[in-house]
């Protein structure tokens, strides 16, 4: 979604890579979040991530994005998640 601006509505994918705390590849995961908006693709990444580590039972978890809209969009509320997300937010 990198060559997507914000306001340009597409299919979606997200994705993420497990670490262990020295740096060591752990796992790593991809999918078709649908279509809409790259931020939904930026949460939907997170979301997921969240629910496969704990799937696993890894419940320390270091996130990063490389978008402050994103990480501020879980901050702060799920009145900025967008809704067809908020049932996904409710699970993590």
């Amino acid at each position: 979604m990198d060559d997507n601006t914000p306001s340009s509505p597409g299919t979606l994918f997200s994705g993420a890579v497990f670490r262990s705390s020295r740096g060591f590849f752990v796992a790593a995961f991809s999918r078709e979040v649908g279509w809409g908006f790259p931020l939904e693709a930026e949460i939907a990444a997170i979301l997921h991530a969240t629910l496969f580590a704990f799937e696993w039972g890894w419940h320390s978890l270091w996130v990063e994005s490389d978008s402050i809209l994103t990480i501020q969009s879980l901050q702060r509320s799920i009145q900025l998640v967008p809704w067809r997300l908020q049932g996904l937010w409710g699970r993590t």
